[in-house]
């Protein structure tokens, strides 16, 4: 059995063939329906403003998503940048947490389209860099930036607040808490709706996007971290988030793009429980957790993929069969045929395809 200790040739190798192949799926992939509601939204946000600006100079989808390919590289290097604070550079824990947030299935996806998790996930990274590193004003910046994101921002302005109640770092925390009454004046999330159980449809959907082992690894590991290890701010935030999500799903749909960005960042806290059981046990007791940690590298490089091979298996395989969503193949190839006929309208279109029709120049028909 694998032991999960992965070499830093290896771990170069698998970067650069998954850096590779992501590059070329950012020209290849049609645009998207969530490239196309970011892009005619009408809300505010730094992802709205950046697709708007490539947009009005040059229409292609693969121009959209570079500036996303930049900041997710950006993400790499802060991610490394944090991966420093807990693990020897280049080891194989250091390696294996690398690898299994690339694998992420929403991280793969955050490097080739246009979508709400990178700047998040680059707000969030930067303003650990930033504290760990005593740069204050760029932690203030980071905060200030994060209010127009597409996401839950507050979570991270509550972590940040809890985590530095704890410290009695008093600025911090009136600057969080500052921060807290901001967004909410701004009323940027809204907190509505009637308790209906969302709460099954939130963990599924978390079990979904981590893989259903890794989701359960990782509430394990942020509950470790509360009774016996060290809560530094990257556990506030994660648990911050897990928590309030739960919560809030109890009384509203909650959409797992406001959330997930900063769950994600939660694999350098997996990897050091992963590493500190390892470490208590003797080495005919460690079959268990190896077995766990194989499974989840499998998964994960099957989810991947999926992602990658997405347009030969939506050819190969019926759609009901595999949950691939072949809209974002088909839709383009109709409004082909459409603009070969003559027409420049549909009959009938889905609310949710509505700005990708926009898009490609196509109205409903009246």
């Amino acid at each position: 059995m694998m032991k999960c200790e992965i070499s830093k040739s290896l771990t170069q190798l698998l970067v650069s063939f998954y850096l590779l192949v992501v590059l070329i799926l950012i020209f290849v992939t049609p645009f998207s329906q969530t490239e196309a509601n970011i892009l005619f939204s009408s809300q505010i946000t730094l992802e709205g403003l950046i697709t708007k600006a490539v947009y009005y100079f040059i229409d292609t989808p693969w121009a959209m998503r570079l500036p996303f390919f930049i900041i997710s590289l950006a993400n790499i290097y802060l991610y490394l940048e944090l991966l420093d604070r807990y693990f020897k550079k280049y080891s194989p824990y250091y390696n294996l947490a690398l690898l299994i947030f690339l694998l992420l299935p929403g991280v793969a996806l955050s490097f080739i389209i246009v979508n709400y998790a990178t700047i998040p996930i680059f707000l969030t990274l930067l303003i650990l860099y930033a504290y760990h590193k005593e740069y204050f004003l760029i932690l203030i910046v980071s905060m200030v930036l994060l209010l127009f994101t597409h996401s839950a921002q507050f979570i991270v302005y509550i972590g940040v607040a809890l985590y530095s109640y704890h410290r009695k770092e008093w600025w911090l925390t009136i600057t969080s808490v500052t921060f807290i009454l901001i967004a909410s004046i701004m009323s940027i999330y809204g907190i509505d709706g009637i308790p209906k159980g969302h709460l099954i449809q939130l963990v599924g959907i978390y079990a979904a996007i981590f893989s259903p082992i890794l989701f359960l690894v990782v509430v394990y590991a942020l509950y470790k971290v509360a009774i016996r290890g060290t809560k530094d701010l990257l556990w506030y935030i994660v648990v911050t988030a897990f928590v309030i999500s739960l919560l809030l799903s109890i009384r509203q749909a909650t959409k797992i793009t406001d959330f997930a960005p900063f769950l994600v960042l939660s694999i350098p806290l997996v990897v050091v429980v992963f590493r500190d059981s390892l470490a208590i046990r003797l080495k005919e007791f460690r079959k268990f957790y190896y077995l766990i940690c194989n499974i989840v590298i499998v998964v994960l490089l099957l989810e991947t993929s999926v992602i990658f091979l997405h347009y030969p298996l939506s050819l190969l395989i019926p759609s009901n069969e595999l949950l691939l969503d072949t809209s974002i193949y088909k839709i383009p190839q109709e409004i082909e045929a459409l603009k070969k006929s003559g027409k420049v309208c549909k009959d009938e279109i889905a609310r949710k395809d509505f700005n990708l029709y926009r898009y490609y120049g196509i109205a409903k028909c009246r």
